[in-house]
């Protein structure tokens, strides 16, 4: 095995010893969900620190071509059972109704804005179905502070988590703290509920200034109202304005504003829905999270083939850089199995500092990860900035060699 490695490193070699400038390559055409930078912008506000590493680093490894690689990375769905609201201390003395849609919901009582207040469990007076139940009745389980804290749970002091009990059922229930003193946040989680809200961005990262469409379902649901907001790490924030879509979901979408990308961190979407199952209120709270980039590098389009010192693949990846910074480079190798099937072989990634200008990295396959036959194709190219761990630009397919 090893001295059919040996040979097609060699073969690869020959074929490319004759490399030269004019043998350059050209990444192919983006797709259409590719992400690219179409206009460079620096920062000059959000320029790296002189702590970041300089010296470049690049390493490759072999993969099992048997494992399927996704070609494009399945955007995440946050599902939520759950919902918050705010009460200060006279709705809390008067009762403030919390709806639910299924038995035995979690409550978590939790003092916020300075409030100071040391919550007791026989404080509490829960109201349903017409009824008036003592704490010790209406309430199956309840933890404290301290119990949470012990559990690995970071509370504020006088945080309670308390478990509705069985036999108050689903509906309204309305809670009651006539001692209440200062503001509260009331969270509502419902873990046997079936009415659950998917949230979804529809991509993981954009470029700033670029659309981003976020998605919001509620089956089962007639849904009234859904609205939201998106938060920078910085604290900039822009609403969502959600519209109902041919398929029952609602969509809105968002510009990110390019004057609060390129920091550390990620954007935040808060989405609020609310509607109802049959007779039943329902209300749901989700949040997901993307990546904005700033759009200080890109891929020039260009692709130098050669030789690496131990007889593998090195290919030297075009960048235009508006602001130095370190980039990394990362892309996928696939080669030509006895089949004739395409097949991933080898993961690459490298590291480098790259003032402005027109520059390049290089991205090399060791020749003991060439386990397959060429023709190879260069997938999955992602430029990404290691000042803020941005991805710049991806491209599903790089280029064929």
């Amino acid at each position: 095995m090893r001295s059919t490695l040996t040979s097609l490193a060699a073969a690869l070699a020959l074929i490319l010893a004759g490399s030269a400038a004019a043998d350059t390559l050209q990444l192919a055409p983006p797709g259409a969900g590719d992400q690219i930078v179409k206009a460079l912008s620096a920062r000059k506000d959000r320029a790296p620190g002189p702590a970041l590493e300089r010296a470049p680093v690049a390493m490759s490894w072999a993969l099992d071509g048997k494992e399927p690689l996704a070609a494009v990375p399945a955007p995440f769905t946050a599902e939520s059972r759950e919902y918050w609201r705010d009460a200060d201390e006279a709705a809390l003395r008067r009762g403030v109704v919390l709806t639910t849609t299924s038995p035995q919901a979690l409550v978590r009582i939790s003092p916020h804005a300075g409030n100071t207040a040391k919550l007791r469990p026989d404080e509490l007076v829960i109201r349903a179905g017409g009824r008036q139940f003592a704490a010790d009745e209406a309430i199956e389980r309840l933890a404290d502070a301290e119990a949470l804290r012990q559990a690995g749970m970071d509370v504020a002091e006088g945080t309670v988590i308390l478990k509705l009990a069985a036999i108050l059922g689903k509906g309204e229930v309305e809670l009651a703290i006539p001692a209440a003193q200062g503001k509260y946040l009331i969270h509502v989680f419902e873990p046997q509920s079936t009415q659950v809200m998917q949230l979804r961005a529809g991509r993981d990262t954009v470029i700033a200034g670029t659309p981003l469409e976020i998605s919001v379902q509620l089956p089962g649901v007639t849904t009234r109202r859904v609205t939201g907001l998106v938060a920078a790490p910085d604290g900039h924030s822009q609403p969502l304005s959600f519209q109902r879509a041919g398929d029952g979901s609602y969509k809105a979408r968002v510009q990110p504003d390019a004057a609060h990308a390129g920091g550390q961190g990620l954007w935040e979407v808060h989405a609020f829905a609310d509607g109802s199952a049959g007779s039943l209120r329902v209300q749901r709270d989700a949040r997901t999270a993307f990546a904005v980039a700033a759009p200080t590098a890109r891929l020039d389009g260009t692709v130098q083939p050669a030789t690496a010192r131990d007889g593998g693949l090195s290919l030297r990846i075009g960048v235009e850089v508006a602001q130095g910074s370190r980039y990394q480079l990362s892309g996928v190798l696939y080669g030509t199995a006895k089949d004739g099937s395409r097949q991933p072989v080898a993961y690459a990634q490298s590291a480098a500092w790259l003032e402005a200008g027109k520059r390049g990295v290089d991205l090399s396959f060791d020749a003991a990860t060439l386990g397959l036959s060429p023709p190879y194709e260069l997938r999955d190219l992602r430029l990404s900035d290691q000042a803020n761990l941005a991805v710049i630009e991806r491209r599903e397919f790089g280029v064929g060699l």
